[in-house]
């Protein structure tokens, strides 16, 4: 629905990408890709922050999941009663990447607390960005 309103700016309908949060489980269109990145319309973990969400909304950072287990201690386990994905499923903290709201298609879940502290333990290994502050969050 587009229109405008009497006192303001026009109104659009909303978007799948608006709610997103931190461990929002989402499907994503992430072509075109080159080299080793994941491919095609899949799910994908939001990593980005509640702060980067509400200030910057045009882009998310999401790490692609995988139904593949190929035994990599970097690879967690996805887990949440209501992740709603079909399969057992890995978030690949390896790929990090930000990409436009516009290739959300769908929202599918949630992962839960226990993932999320797993996986920003490994962004902020790979990152460089040490120990989390206060001891808080464990792998």
């Amino acid at each position: 629905m587009t229109g405008s309103s009497p006192t303001g700016p026009p109104l659009t309908a909303p978007t799948v990408s608006e709610g997103l949060t931190p461990g929002s489980i989402v499907w994503v269109d992430v072509d075109p890709i080159r080299g080793r990145e994941q491919r095609g319309l899949r799910p994908a973990l939001v990593v980005a922050g509640a702060d980067y969400l509400a200030s910057v909304p045009d882009l998310v950072i999401v790490v692609p999941l995988t139904t593949a287990d190929r035994g990599w201690q970097h690879h967690v386990v996805v887990r949440g009663r209501g992740a709603g994905l079909p399969r057992r499923s890995f978030a690949m903290t390896e790929q990090p990447r930000t990409i436009s709201r516009e290739r959300v298609n769908r929202h599918s879940g949630r992962a839960d607390d226990m993932t999320m502290a797993a996986v920003h333990g490994w962004l902020r290994d790979f990152l460089a960005l040490g120990p989390e502050p206060s001891g808080r969050g464990t792998r």
